[in-house]
């Protein structure tokens, strides 16, 4: 397999892992164990690190290894709020632009997150979750938009797993599918009304720890 697909199936594990902590945030890697975790050899997981480096979801430092980045209410706010903002920018966008063709792809992930809902899978929620992003992101067609606001999304979904995971599969997976509804729809005023209800849901379990 060609270097560059063996850095990007590194990229795509890793981040995997670190939506569902198997990579603790705040723990220190080393190379080797994450060779050994993604089963790619040291060149291509360079390539990866360095692309998660600069989204800032680890910390690449010399001579001790590869730092998770933590989990931190303040920082999570910031992210909330730098998401709120590209999120509306290209679901706006998305439910002005979408093709026919497009809706009926958008169309899938409803039935792709029911079925996980009905197996009690998180972990393939928040896989259908960030497959269904990436395809309002290309169907918004603003590139800058989209990834600038791809990594906040990895760092909202690993919060949300820490956080509330399980519990709220169900009420979350609902709300992520009367967003594709209104995208379909056409609905922009009720798609923006759902970005920032699912952006509130996760604010709102941010200040509950603030204030603990």
């Amino acid at each position: 397999m060609p270097e560059n697909k063996l850095s990007n199936k590194a990229y795509i594990i890793l981040e995997e892992f670190l939506v569902t902590l198997k990579l603790e945030p705040g723990k220190t890697y080393s190379e080797k164990e994450l060779m050994s975790l993604t089963g790619v050899s040291r060149t291509p997981l360079r390539e990866a690190l360095l692309k998660l480096s600069y989204e800032s979801l680890i910390n690449i430092i010399p001579r001790r290894g590869i730092e998770i980045s933590d989990i931190n209410m303040t920082n999570q706010l910031a992210i909330l709020e730098t998401r709120r903002v590209l999120d509306s920018l290209l679901i706006s966008r998305a439910t002005k632009y979408a093709t026919a063709f497009e809706k009926e792809h958008i169309q899938e992930f409803k039935n792709h997150m029911q079925e996980a809902v009905d197996a009690n899978d998180v972990e393939a929620f928040l896989r259908i979750d960030k497959e269904m992003d990436n395809l309002i992101f290309k169907t918004a067609r603003n590139e800058f938009a989209s990834k600038a606001t791809s990594p906040l999304h990895v760092r909202s979904r690993r919060f949300w797993y820490y956080f509330k995971g399980i519990e709220d599969l169900e009420r979350s997976a609902n709300t992520h599918m009367k967003l594709i509804d209104a995208i379909i729809e056409g609905n922009e005023n009720e798609a923006l009304q759902i970005s920032d209800k699912i952006i509130n849901g996760l604010v709102d379990v941010v200040k509950k720890y603030i204030n603990l």
